[in-house]
């Protein structure tokens, strides 16, 4: 009986033994099951911040675009503006050139107008010294 206890114990013993080295392999496999998922969990952290960074950058740039965009369209805009005004500009100074040109012009005719007016009354005044001159004449023969 003796031996049977004996070897029963050894038994126990080595079922312990078994167990334990059983239960030391579970844990180790659940170890390295919670080192791969934690792996895991960084990894899919890193790409979710490396997405995150790229969408970031792609909003910048696209809000680089629009105030891009914006610019240009107020320098065609102020550009279109100072045109137009160029415009205008060159209009009033036409408009102002011919309003010289035909004073100008009317100047002259005035002038001309006036030389002529001047001419005829010179005639006439001439005229009117030579009737006057002829009535003199008579009156002087009348007398004598």
């Amino acid at each position: 009986m003796r031996h049977l206890l004996i070897s029963a114990t050894a038994a126990l013993y080595l079922m312990a033994a078994g167990t334990l080295v059983l239960a030391e392999e579970a844990a180790k496999s659940e170890l390295g099951a919670m080192k791969d998922q934690v792996k895991a969990d960084v990894q899919a952290e890193k790409d979710k911040l490396k997405a995150d960074k790229e969408q970031a950058k792609a909003s910048l740039q696209e809000q680089k675009e629009a105030v891009k965009g914006k610019i240009k369209a107020r320098r065609e805009e102020a550009k279109a503006k100072r045109d137009g005004l160029k415009d205008q500009a060159k209009a009033k100074r036409d408009e102002v050139k011919a309003q010289g040109d035909a004073a100008k012009a009317q100047g002259q005719e005035m002038k001309a107008a006036g030389q002529q007016m001047g001419n005829d009354a010179k005639a006439a005044g001439q005229e009117m010294k030579a009737a006057g001159q002829e009535m003199k004449d008579m009156l002087g023969g009348m007398g004598k």
